[in-house]
């Protein structure tokens, strides 16, 4: 891994990369314009801006993969640049071991060189040149993480969920989350000076980001980073480029300070814009009245002026990406998600063991946990897509359910933006377009192929589709993957605005802590567990906890004193369940009653009829609520023995 040199040769001050006038085109499109930056040894930036506006499109002139259409990058002579790239490309006819260890060719490179040169300096043990010449190969070697490269390369691979006993697997059955982690190990281990990381986050469990940062910040070279998550920038960063509108902005400070400087700027430029539009309005109001009357000069003087005068941009609002709310499904029943005694493996390996729990209507749950431990699993049981193995989940009386999967859609990349959107959505192709602007899909962008989205825009699409179905329990399953920072406070703000109850799998800590009150954790050995405490809270109670032994079993296993004996709950337990069966019973019935008198009601009818209807209808619209609060009820008395 990276170590610093003994007698600084690999650590002098300079510019690493320098961009100067840096145009980068598409076609007739414009997506950098005169950009001038530099990166020194040390330096730690993190690259944001909009899905779409250029920031992958600036790696990848950085790395020579696409040409300038003007200006110049100079990288320096001997710097060596290590990229990560959303997409990865491994030989998979090879082992996770020997795919990763590709990484330690350098290192056997300088062990080598270190050899040659030791051999060289024993023949002539006074000449300078070649113990010079030994001194750089020992700096070389040890920059590269010398004899602890292997031990470093092997620490990686762990911390990244890669433990011993899955180095024998072949790369061709990792998942393509697993492949771009296993990258990540072998990047990591070949210590380039230029370190440049494509949302590298978005494949991690919470555990694998915090080891990732605590690397970052050690590392002597320089970390160029874009990414989504908030906290992984504060956390890794010292500087901020924002790329948007062509140009890049350069802002000496982590993200949270950026966002406050950025927003204290575009209010001030919004201020500004304000103020010259009411002048503008004034004016043209004076021209118009006076151009041709005995002010005429003046009018036409005023008119000079205003066509010299350099107009001010309204700032764009970066709220505007997700404005569109979630569609009201009305109120859900008391309890909204209940699981009892579930078990779900995947042969010999226990995902879910005996998992008790129940959310409420309201509940706001965020779910962690390692990578593997069965947290999409759960969800796809509740919605029917995997079987379970015994137990059950089940959704409560009037739960309606909008679904976003992590990264899956059905789009077909030859189908524009717009087809995508109008086959699925049962709208006009006006409503599409107005629907698809409050993602910021507006003008000839709708017109795109989906195979030219970017991750980003592609997920944006996925959630225009989300919002349109009616729900009161919104299940999201990693949905800040791939959008841009500004897209994440977007729709932490959108959820945060949801009445209904909130089920998110995610391991974006300032999501989680922004939009949850419970967390669902699950261990990675099968165990399920639900904490009345948001994501950091119950992060540091559980750190509080395991430096605490007395404390952890609080934590871990609340107690419940003057509990029934095991036999009398199994009795009781019984006795409820047939009355909740007799319920549901009466429920389906007074459903099926109030939906005749809805017939009759939309049908002709004599005056007499439809009044005597109408009192039916409200009798009957009593009686089920009241049912429905019993059926409540008795659910949660079941659900408190267990």
């Amino acid at each position: 891994m990276w170590f610093p040199t003994s007698n600084g040769k690999l650590c002098v001050d300079m510019s690493l990369i320098t961009i100067s006038d840096l145009t980068m085109e598409y076609g007739p499109d414009t997506i950098l314009e005169n950009v001038s930056l530099s990166v020194a040894r040390g330096e730690r930036i993190g690259i944001v801006g909009r899905n779409g506006g250029g920031k992958t499109t600036l790696l990848k002139a950085i790395l020579g993969i696409e040409q300038p259409a003007g200006g110049s990058i100079h990288i320096a002579k001997g710097i060596r640049i290590g990229y990560l790239s959303q997409i990865q490309s491994i030989d998979e006819s090879q082992t996770v071991i020997q795919a990763a260890e590709v990484a330690l060719t350098a290192v056997a490179d300088a062990e080598n060189e270190l050899r040659k040169a030791e051999e060289a300096l024993a023949e002539n043990p006074t000449d300078e040149e070649l113990t010079e010449a030994l001194g750089a190969a020992q700096d070389r070697h040890q920059y590269l993480g010398g004899h602890y490269a292997v031990d470093g390369l092997h620490a990686s691979l762990k911390a990244l969920g890669f433990p011993e006993s899955t180095w024998d697997k072949q790369v061709s059955v990792l998942s393509g989350g697993e492949k771009t982690r296993l990258a990540m190990a072998r990047l990591l281990a070949t210590s380039p000076e230029v370190l440049i990381l494509d949302e590298p986050t978005n494949h991690l469990d919470i555990k694998a980001i915090e080891w990732l940062e605590n690397f970052l910040v050690q590392v002597p070279g320089a970390v160029l980073v874009v990414s989504h998550d908030r906290r992984f920038l504060d956390r890794v960063t010292k500087a901020t480029w924002e790329v948007d509108a062509h140009r890049v902005t350069v802002y000496g400070c982590a993200y949270s300070e950026y966002r406050r400087r950025r927003d204290a700027e575009r209010q001030q430029q919004l201020d500004e814009y304000l103020k010259q539009q009411a002048h503008i309005q004034k004016t043209e109001e004076y021209i118009r009245r006076n151009k041709a009357g005995q002010n005429t000069r003046n009018a036409m003087g005023r008119q000079k002026v205003l066509n010299r005068l350099d107009r001010i941009d309204r700032p764009m609002d970066d709220g505007a990406m997700m404005r569109a709310a979630v569609g009201d499904a009305g109120r859900s029943g008391l309890d909204v998600v209940v699981a009892q005694n579930l078990n779900k493996s995947f042969g010999d390996r226990t995902i879910v063991r005996n998992a008790n729990f129940t959310l409420r209507r309201g509940d706001r749950v965020g779910v962690v946990g390692p990578n593997g431990a069965g947290k999409t699993t759960l969800i796809n049981m509740l919605l029917g897509e995997d079987e379970i193995d015994s137990g059950h989940i089940r959704t409560g009386h009037g739960v309606k359910i909008a679904h976003h999967k992590q990264e899956q859609d059905d789009f077909g990349d030859d189908e524009s933006l717009l087809d995508a959107f109008y086959d699925r959505a049962g709208l006009t192709i006006a409503e599409c377009r107005t629907h698809l602007a409050k993602f910021l899909f507006t003008g000839e962008d709708v017109f795109k192929p989906v195979s030219g989205l970017s991750g980003g825009e592609r997920a944006k699409l996925a959630m225009s589709l989300m919002v349109l179905s009616p729900a009161n329990l919104l299940i999201l399953d990693e949905p800040t993957n791939h959008l841009d920072v500004f897209s994440c406070d977007a729709l932490a703000q959108t959820l945060s605005r949801f009445a209904g109850t909130l089920l998110v799998v995610s391991h974006d800590r300032s999501l989680l802590d922004e939009t949850t009150n419970k967390t669902l954790y699950f261990d990675g050995t099968g165990n399920v567990a639900l904490y009345d405490m948001p994501y950091s809270a119950w992060r540091d109670a559980m750190a509080s906890a395991e430096s605490q032994p007395s404390r952890k079993k609080a934590v871990d296993q609340p107690s419940s004193p003057s509990a029934p004996s095991a036999l009398q709950r199994s009795r009781d337990k019984r006795k409820l369940q047939a009355k909740l069966e007799a319920v549901e019973a009466k429920i389906s019935e007074m459903e099926a009653e109030i939906a005749a008198i809805e017939a009759r009601l939309s049908a002709p009818r004599s005056p007499d009829e439809a009044i005597a209807d109408a009192k039916s209808y409200e009798t009957s619209g009593q009686q089920l609520e009241q049912l429905m609060s019993e059926w409540e009820l008795l659910g949660s008395q079941i659900d408190e023995l267990g």
